[in-house]
């Protein structure tokens, strides 16, 4: 399970059903269709920023997509697609770690963003992501759904916290 981002074109008054709707018919239509030769300029594009802005990232390239996943343990994977771009993070941490690790995806998003000139849909919260204003909700959101999580599937009783060893607050 995770807490996911997706970034779309949105017209001026389109409602996000709408966006989603039709993202959902493209990828529907086209699942095995390669990247265009502009598509493919802009992921590569994107990626190397990327890389650039954190080199703990590691890509894989298909002819579909492009995949980046940070190497630490983070939980973070960035999916660049021909019309969608997508950042994923897993249900691992907790308090101090889950802020870092919106913190991190913060940073990303404001890369995509300003790659793209697409909009955020944070599918959790139903609606655009306001990244001047939500990352205290989100990281809590975030954090929260981890402790749940955590305490209802674990077997090991081990001490709360992340994978990338940051103590929660007290």
């Amino acid at each position: 399970m995770s807490y996911d981002f997706i970034l779309l074109h949105r017209e001026p008054g389109q409602s996000w059903d709408e966006v989603l709707e039709a993202n959902e018919r493209l990828v529907m239509e086209g699942a095995d269709r390669p990247f265009s030769s502009f598509a493919r300029a802009r992921a590569e594009r994107i990626a190397d920023r990327l890389q650039a802005h954190d080199p703990q990232l590691e890509r894989f390239t298909t002819e579909h997509h492009i995949e980046l996943t940070r190497l630490d343990g983070a939980g973070v994977q960035v999916s660049l697609f021909e019309g969608e771009l997508a950042v994923t993070v897993a249900y691992w941490h907790t308090g101090r770690a889950a802020r870092m690790v919106m913190e991190l995806v913060w940073s990303y998003l404001a890369i995509l963003e300003q790659e793209t000139g697409w909009e955020i849909y944070d599918q959790q919260l139903g609606r655009s992501l306001d990244r001047a204003r939500d990352l205290g909700p989100v990281s809590g959101g975030q954090g929260d759904m981890s402790a749940w999580l955590s305490a209802k599937f674990s077997t090991d009783h081990a001490e709360p916290g992340s994978r990338m060893n940051v103590p929660d607050e007290p």
